[in-house]
């Protein structure tokens, strides 16, 4: 079952090494399991004479099969483990990189501390790879900004993130309680990428308030918004929360941004229907209650979206 999954692996990211990686294995590991596993079929599953790899038919009808062979002894394994009172299995979750992957690890680590029989995977991809993700099965859950613009998945919010401006310590706002947004024109800014959600809500509020910083560089993820704010006179508008961290330890400055500015955060997850029957699996369900609690609001500024924290996903 272990080789059928690392095949599976291998024949969706068309890449040895990165099934490899998933798996906690070498690449060439990777590559002799599987073609053990086309000795013993009796076929060649995998085209190796093209970059990226390319499935052969023989290697199609088994990736299409095969997952649901893997799915069906997921949910089988789930339902004896079940007779013991203990959750096991694996969440695969994929994430948007502007959800804060230092973040996001933390939580695994408190999470799988919680339910030791459950493995969390999360993978980082851009939001529209994340949402193809969870809509295709190819992952158990996405975490999202702005979830509610996808009507073909489920949704539960997890929480309104407050807008801070952030900078260095050393920059001239640095010390302050609160800045308007037109109190930033005169300064130059780091942000994130125009084509995303987040990018493009934050240069709306900026135009609709009156405020023209120079930007001077785009980035896809927090993690490097906020160092390159640590280290040049740059400053930038990310969730609090996702610097508390370097605020307690000094090294980024926080300030509290008016007009107030928020970003919606959701899990999605597989909207069922009575065509596709599909749900969620009692380790996902397990870490959707955890994701509601631990991202729970910081104060009454910061709160969930319309009062829906114990929502449940539409499984």
């Amino acid at each position: 079952m272990q080789t059928l999954r690392l095949f599976c692996d291998v024949a969706l990211h068309r890449s040895f090494s990165e099934a490899a990686q998933l798996h906690g294995i070498s690449q060439s590991a990777a590559s002799q399991r599987v073609h053990q596993l086309e000795e013993q079929l009796g076929v060649t599953l995998i085209d190796r004479s093209v970059r990226p790899l390319a499935l052969t038919d023989a290697g199609k009808v088994l990736m299409r099969e095969g997952r649901d062979i893997v799915q069906r002894y997921d949910a089988l394994i789930q339902k004896l483990s079940q007779a013991d009172g203990r959750v096991r299995g694996e969440v695969v979750v994929d994430a948007i990189y502007s959800a804060g992957i230092d973040l996001l690890v933390n939580l695994k680590e408190e999470f799988e501390s919680v339910h030791p029989g459950i493995r969390l995977r999360v993978d980082y991809k851009r939001p529209e790879q994340v949402h193809d993700q969870v809509r295709t099965g190819q992952c158990d859950l996405g975490i999202v900004s702005y979830p509610h613009r996808w009507k073909d998945v489920s949704v539960v919010p997890l929480r309104d993130e407050r807008m801070s401006v952030v900078c260095s310590p050393r920059h001239a706002l640095a010390g302050g309680a609160v800045i308007h947004a037109r109190e930033l024109s005169n300064h130059s800014m780091v942000t994130f990428e125009s084509g995303l959600p987040v990018g493009r809500a934050i240069r709306r509020y900026l135009k609709e308030h009156g405020s023209s910083p120079t930007i001077t560089n785009m980035f896809d993820n927090i993690d490097t918004i906020k160092h390159a704010v640590s280290v040049t006179d740059d400053l930038t508008i990310l969730p609090t929360r996702t610097v508390k961290r370097e605020v307690e330890s000094g090294t980024l400055a926080s300030i509290q941004l008016e007009p107030e500015l928020t970003r919606p955060m959701g899990v999605i997850g597989p909207k069922r229907s009575r065509s596709n029957g599909k749900s969620l699996s009692p380790a996902a369900q397990a870490f959707v209650e955890f994701l509601v609690e631990f991202l729970a609001p910081l104060s009454p500024g910061e709160g969930l979206g319309a009062g829906e924290k114990q929502k449940a996903i539409q499984a």
